[in-house]
């Protein structure tokens, strides 16, 4: 018998580790069962998942994203008779990142990691460009800012530093760095009635702010100006070869983006959440929209039971801690946040803004329709083929029909 298992979040280490420990030790202990592992991508992961439920065939655990237990829910297995708290007492050890790896109530698989993406920025540069009183904490901030310290070579018209980079460095439009934006105002997706809500106060006032954020970044002539050229590493990390910065003065973005806790940079690298804009939104708050990527039993598996034996090994204490340490990660486990945690001052904060300020990215509904439509639409805003009010306007149209 073969437990097949799909993954996408791994790093050559990560897999180095289960093949050398993990499942020697799970086939160990059930004789003529034998572990798969298939490497998957991020890349197309729609198209794939999609294949596997509609064929009703495919790997017994798959590694879905934060958002897609609302999206393929139905087709994943009830796991509470194999992991819930009377079978597996070790759940209880699991935090708010639970509840992305849930459906309808039910577990449905465990989560890896928290990921959240955070506000990077490199106090150096901020120093360099004038900017003395440290992340900025309001709209009106942040803008000016984007204009102080972004940098165009009028040699090449080019971005040489571009003040901040929000997840995609060229729009600065991406629907991930929209929704944060749209939290930390106090925004909520979805009415009370369960309908979308991007014609609020909330959701016109993050595009506008996206749109603000390019042209004070770009100038006027937006579309006339080059992106900032993709470096080596991370955007806010320094060039070995050449001793030069890669470009980005802050990152908002996981910690994926970051450096390695390893580089001297971190010594001019603060961490903070996104603050939204509290002079205009009083529900504005600090925000770290935490990711919560997870291992999820597909509802046509016909070894449930050894798939969360399975999960139980590689989610013990001790490997939750190890798997992230490959990808440098803070653990799902609360009590796996041991060792190379506690030991780096950067996860260290990363863990204690999460815990204080961390949002989920989960529950959303059609979650990858959402993201086409709302990717559309932002294209369009920062190519000014429509303005905020328009792009709102057709996100909150379109999402309406597919939804029904």
């Amino acid at each position: 018998m073969t437990l097949k298992i799909y993954l996408l979040d791994y790093t050559p280490d990560t897999i180095a580790w289960l093949n050398s420990e993990i499942n020697p030790k799970f086939e160990a202990d059930h004789p003529g069962v034998k572990v798969e592992i298939t490497e998957g991508s991020w890349s197309g992961w729609d198209t794939t998942f999609s294949g596997f439920f509609a064929a009703g065939e495919g790997p017994d655990i798959i590694n879905l994203g934060s958002e897609m237990n609302t999206l393929y829910g139905d087709s994943l297995a009830d796991m509470e008779e194999f992991l819930g708290e009377s079978a597996w007492p070790d759940i209880k050890n699991f935090g708010p990142a639970l509840e992305n790896a849930k459906f309808e109530g039910k577990i449905r698989g465990l989560p890896i990691f928290t990921a959240p993406r955070y506000v990077f920025c490199r106090t150096d540069l901020m120093e360099a460009a004038g900017w003395t009183t440290g992340t900025p904490k309001n709209f009106e901030e942040w803008v000016t800012f984007a204009e102080q310290a972004s940098i165009i070579d009028p040699a090449t018209n080019s971005l040489i530093q571009q003040a901040l980079v929000p997840v995609d460095a060229g729009s600065m439009a991406d629907w991930q760095w929209w929704l944060l934006v749209f939290y930390s105002l106090g925004g909520e997706l979805y009415k009370a009635d369960g309908s979308p809500n991007f014609d609020s106060a909330e959701a016109l006032a993050t595009t506008e702010f996206l749109f603000d954020m390019r042209q004070a970044t770009y100038g006027p002539a937006m579309d006339a100006v080059g992106a900032l050229p993709t470096g080596q590493g991370s955007v806010i990390d320094v060039n070995d070869e050449t001793g030069e910065d890669n470009g980005a003065v802050c990152l908002a973005h996981s910690g994926w983006a970051a450096p390695p806790f390893t580089r001297p940079i971190w010594e001019s690298i603060s961490i903070d959440p996104f603050y939204g804009d509290p002079d205009n939104f009083p529900n504005s708050r600090p925000v770290v929209l935490a990711f919560n990527d997870w291992l999820a039993v597909a509802g046509y598996s016909q070894n449930k039971e050894l798939a969360a034996e399975w999960l139980k090994v590689a989610f013990s204490r001790e490997a939750n801690n190890k798997w992230n340490e490959t990808m440098g990660l803070i653990p799902a486990r609360d009590d796996a946040q041991f060792g190379f945690v506690v030991e780096s001052p950067q996860l260290q904060r990363e863990a204690e803004l999460a815990s204080q300020f961390g949002v989920g990215f989960a529950g959303i509904k059609e979650a990858a329709k959402l993201s086409t439509i709302m990717q559309d639409a932002l294209g369009k805003l920062v190519t000014e083929e429509l303005t905020a009010q328009e792009v709102v306007d057709k996100i909150q149209s379109e999402y309406i029909d597919a939804l029904n």
